[in-house]
């Protein structure tokens, strides 16, 4: 059975970096607002967010339930369907996240400093560095 999966340990300080990730992950359609309904296959358990991704705009994955986004003191957390995680976006989904999370940071960084981004990959590492 299906259940929505709360990731608290990874959380995401600034939303519009989220965006940005999300939006580098290929997740482009995106509702915001406050404690929105997540839509799943699941009626009984239903959760909320702040930031979701609707099931029915994400064609390339064939999601069972909305990807959400719950604003909390620490950031957002992520609430996705633990089904979707294991057969849809992948185990990793969330780690990748935070992959493209941390490069919007430096990538903003970088704009702020007047600097360029540099990417190093080191087996299975990836170096972000702020060259000036």
């Amino acid at each position: 059975m299906s259940k929505y999966m709360t990731f608290e340990s990874q959380s995401f300080a600034n939303g519009d970096l989220l965006l940005e990730a999300l939006s580098e992950l290929g997740f482009t359609a995106v509702t915001q607002g406050r404690e929105l309904v997540l839509d799943g296959w699941e009626k009984r358990n239903a959760r909320t967010a702040d930031i979701i991704i609707r099931r029915k705009d994400v064609t390339s994955h064939h999601l069972l339930a909305d990807i959400g986004f719950q604003k909390t003191s620490a950031g957002y957390v992520a609430v996705i369907d633990d089904m979707d995680l294991d057969y849809r976006l992948g185990k990793d989904f969330v780690f990748r996240l935070q992959s493209q999370y941390h490069e919007a940071a430096a990538r903003k960084m970088a704009k702020r400093l007047g600097g360029t981004l540099v990417k190093e990959r080191i087996g299975k590492t990836v170096k972000i560095r702020v060259k000036f």
